[in-house]
């Protein structure tokens, strides 16, 4: 159900809301609906429709001509990047806000961050969220991300930055569990690459470092859809995947541009570790190879680096990072180590 909300449009919008859609008329007016009837009515939705080939672009328009905040953008598919940029660019409210188009979530997400935001005066203001699979029973759909070392309860209370709290880094990008002024954020930029694997990570990286004023709502606002049957980079093994470590590379040269990598390595590295794992693990074995040597690429200067303590990792993980660091490939066929990661994500 779509309402017509009566908002002031001589007022600067309080949050701009950034939706790049493509190809996701599954989920599309699930995650519409969460947004327009946020308990904070002073937003605007701007809706960047990538070059969708279902009916994505219809629900969207449906949706722009029942609710006079929202502007659509038709744009050629140019990937994730592209509609992202151009939505932050378009956008006028105070903050800005990014939504995931097959994620929804909750009623007064809004109005929780920017209350918090405006209280502390924050660049970014971050909350936790629920994973989400529809297909799972009932009492089991929602389940709020905490893992080891990625827990945002941990966080200070009030305002931060980030070497007062490294740990952030860790944690799950998701960008789209935030809030960002609108004059910080319009000065960073996503990086704009042909696969829309992973493109959050860099970014995500660049706005923690640079942001003076973090604050955290440790409640789940936003339910991410990871779930059998969905187009995203957690169910792929495509050669797309091949991106992630070209991303990471990208953090990376964040944190030694910002002056900021000795003091922030244990945490981009055990971040880029885990995150990686997955993606190893799933892609097809044609390509395997190749994405071994890319991490190895990544992980190779760990060797000599007599200051790097391996903070965050355990016994079995150091044992894992190792093999990447060393650069001995082993076919899956001849080792149980694959098997090895598989019991770690089970546990990350």
């Amino acid at each position: 159900m779509v309402n017509k909300h009566k908002v002031n449009t001589m007022n600067q919008p309080k949050v701009s809301v950034v939706v790049p859609i493509y190809n996701v008329e599954k989920y599309l007016k699930q995650c519409l609906d969460s947004i327009v009837n946020q308990t904070l009515q002073d937003i605007e939705i701007i809706l960047i429709n990538d070059g969708s080939t279902d009916t994505s672009g219809n629900i969207a328009l449906e949706y722009t001509n029942k609710d006079h905040r929202i502007t659509l953008i038709n744009q050629e598919n140019s990937g994730y990047g592209v509609a992202v940029n151009r939505g932050i660019t378009k956008a006028t409210g105070e903050y800005i806000a990014i939504v995931e188009s097959d994620d929804f979530i909750n009623f007064n997400m809004y109005e929780t961050l920017y209350n918090n935001a405006k209280q502390n005066n924050t660049d970014i203001t971050k909350c936790n969220f629920y994973t989400y699979n529809s297909y799972a029973p009932i009492n089991k759909q929602s389940v709020v991300f905490k893992q080891k070392h990625r827990d945002l309860s941990t966080a200070p209370k009030g305002v931060f930055n980030i070497l007062e709290y490294p740990q952030l880094l860790i944690f799950h990008s998701s960008i789209w569990a935030a809030i960002y002024k609108a004059d910080f954020i319009k000065k960073l930029k996503f990086v704009e690459t042909e696969s829309s694997s992973y493109q959050d990570f860099p970014f995500m990286v660049e706005a923690l470092v640079r942001a003076e004023r973090i604050s955290v709502v440790n409640e789940p606002q936003v339910f991410y859809r990871n779930e059998p049957q969905q187009n995203s980079s957690t169910s792929r093994s495509d050669s797309k995947l091949l991106i992630m470590p070209k991303q990471c590379n990208k953090a990376i040269e964040t944190l030694k541009s910002c002056n900021l990598y000795d003091k922030l390595k244990e945490e981009i590295y055990y971040h880029i570790f885990i995150a990686n794992l997955g993606f190893y693990q799933n892609i097809t074995q044609k390509h395997k190879e190749e994405y071994f040597n890319l991490l190895h690429n990544l992980f190779a200067g760990l060797e000599e680096d007599k200051n790097f303590t391996y903070k965050y990792f355990n016994k079995k993980k150091i044992k894992l990072i190792k093999y990447f660091i060393k650069g001995k490939y082993i076919e899956p066929t001849k080792t149980s180590w694959f098997k090895s990661i598989k019991s770690l994500l089970i546990k990350e």
